[in-house]
């Protein structure tokens, strides 16, 4: 019985564990394709920057 319930608590943890860091994949994921969409290159037939800025 005791050893039943270590490894249902390692299971648990395990699984927990598992969760915890999936989010954080996701998380980090959605933030990556969100920095990427900001960064994106304009389309090629956009015309050119003018040197010099404004």
């Amino acid at each position: 019985m005791k050893v039943a319930l270590i490894v249902l608590w390692t299971l648990a943890a395990g699984v927990g564990l598992f969760l915890l860091v999936r989010a954080r994949i996701v998380r980090a994921t959605e933030a990556l394709t969100r920095e990427a969409a900001r960064e994106r290159l304009p389309p090629p037939d956009a015309p050119p920057d003018r040197p010099g800025g404004a």
